[in-house]
């Protein structure tokens, strides 16, 4: 009969898109209260028993990509100050840089965007001699930021991905997209120019002692990039265009003799077509040995829990033999002002998600700094983990920046994620819209991994009610807990302990680490 229940109530949680469907995945199993008596004694409202003989994917790390925000902040007083803040042990640790390799409308005459999503590149026009050249010298403010970046030590593995490629090579003579909308806006007679720009770049940047660890040319190729509307830096590919340019790409990349591997092909969402892409670039043996990651943005589906659930199980039955990385996130609609700390719990849910659903790699937030605009009422809004300006004289970081700190502090490249054993005894039945049964009060995720050093960290989204949790794992005598609410973020409110009752209030992220 217990049995028996617990498949009805996994089915409707599938069904109602609870995050809670990460205990499904991991086979971890609730025990049911019956007319109010619990069928075992347990003093806590959930216990999490870590178990490191369950493993799943090694995490490779967190980051942020410096689109566009490096040629602003470099150029600012307040470079310093954002790449601690970001990129050092001080503040995220982040150990994953995505640089852009701009397509160049800041030079490009005929550009229709401005500020600073108009990019610079190492690209230009010699009038002199009537040819294009490499200018290394160009982009300085973003390349000042990549270096302090760099300085702090933390970073371990930077990524050269391109919106578009370089408007010289575009069949409308512009970095934004195509005459039309879903039509690619790169010729094939280009394809090989793109790519010995980009394995140029990467060689520069490797010649540097720059950690370049990928090249991602296609990013979102799905969308209709151009026509009538030009809001940024972009080119859509039809599958076949994505094949035919990877091959390129993994032929120059081989022939260069560069210690590094391509990316992509960066899908703008969670999807089967996305799934079909990767089949598609893994089996092709001209790409597949130069293939190093597939990646995907986590756009579109925030509180679509079963979606990335599908998506990971399909990747888990592929087995593919490359990292599966989410290299963009940010709230989409944004419905949080920086200071509102709902952004924060949004963004914890879907790093959750992302890592226990959809077993990805590593993660990366969009941008770590993007311009804000401001409401009547004063408050600023923005999607990036800081927020500025149009100069960058003012950044202010967002409520964000700590849920992403909840993970990317604790979580240091080469964990593994374990099982979290999640055992909940406070289950409040309720009678749902099909006359089923369901736990009304869960709303919590708990991820769960072990670092290289040996110790075990937990973060627990809650959601919902205030709950009280244990956490336990074999071998583990002291701990320590950090824990964020709107009220105050980033505290530690126990140290030392062997076993005690964690609170964790509504509406926090708690980061348990036992050692």
């Amino acid at each position: 009969m217990i049995l028996a229940i617990k498949r009805i109530f996994c089915i409707l949680i599938s069904m109602l898109n609870i995050f809670s469907i990460s205990n499904i995945k991991d086979d971890s199993f609730f025990r049911f209260v019956k007319n109010g008596a619990q069928d075992f004694v347990q003093t806590a409202d959930v216990s999490l028993a870590l178990r490191p003989d369950k493993t799943y994917q090694t995490i490779t790390g967190f980051g942020a990509s410096a689109c566009w925000w490096a040629q602003d902040v470099g150029a600012s007083a307040n470079d310093e100050a954002v790449a601690k803040a970001l990129f050092s042990s001080e503040g995220l640790g982040l150990n994953i840089y995505r640089y852009n390799l701009g397509a160049g409308e800041k030079e490009n005459p005929d550009s229709r965007i401005s500020g600073n999503r108009a990019t610079e590149s190492f690209y230009v026009y010699n009038e002199e001699t009537g040819a294009w050249e490499f200018d290394f010298t160009r982009d300085a403010a973003a390349q000042h930021m990549l270096e302090l970046a760099l300085s702090y030590g933390c970073v371990d593995t930077v990524v050269l991905f391109a919106n578009s490629p370089h408007y010289s090579l575009t069949r409308t003579g512009q970095g934004t997209g195509g005459k039309e909308e879903y039509s690619s806006n790169l010729p094939a007679e280009n394809y090989q120019a793109f790519a010995d720009y980009c394995v140029a770049c990467a060689r520069y940047f490797i010649g540097k002692g720059v950690p370049v660890k990928y090249i991602s040319p296609i990013n979102e190729p799905q969308w209709s990039w151009g026509g009538g509307w030009v809001g940024q830096e972009g080119c859509h590919y039809e599958p076949n265009e994505i094949l035919q340019l990877m091959r390129v790409f993994a032929k120059t990349v081989k022939n260069s003799g560069l210690n590094v591997k391509l990316m992509g092909p960066e899908s703008g969402e969670v999807s089967d077509t996305t799934l079909e892409w990767f089949s598609m670039l893994a089996a092709d043996p001209d790409i597949a040995p130069v293939l190093g990651s597939l990646a995907y943005h986590s756009y579109w589906c925030d509180g679509n829990a079963y979606r990335k659930y599908a998506f990971g199980q399909a990747l888990t039955e592929k087995n593919y033999p490359y990292t599966v990385d989410m290299t963009e996130w940010c709230e989409l609609p944004l419905q949080h002002d920086i200071d509102d700390f709902g952004g924060a719990m949004r963004t914890a849910d879907v790093i959750n998600q992302d890592l226990l659903l959809s077993g990805a790699n590593s993660w990366s937030a969009w941008t770590g700094v993007n311009n804000y605009s401001q409401n009547e009422n004063g408050t600023l809004w923005s999607d990036g983990l800081f927020a500025m300006n149009g100069d960058a004289s003012v950044v202010k970081q967002a409520q964000r920046y700590w849920a992403l700190a909840h993970f990317s502090r604790f979580i240091p490249a080469g964990s593994v994620r374990i099982d979290a054993g999640v055992d909940v005894t406070d289950v409040n039945y309720q009678i749902g819209w099909d006359g089923a049964v369901y736990d009304a009060q869960l709303g919590f995720s708990a991820s769960a991994f072990r670092t290289p050093e040996g110790r075990y960290v937990a973060v627990i989204v809650n959601e919902g009610e205030s709950r009280t949790f244990t956490v336990t794992a074999p071998l583990a005598f002291r701990g320590e807990v950090w824990q964020s609410t709107a009220e105050a973020q980033m505290q530690k409110i126990a140290s030392g302990f062997s076993s005690q009752l964690i609170k964790v209030p509504r509406s926090s992220i708690t980061t348990v680490i036992l050692y």
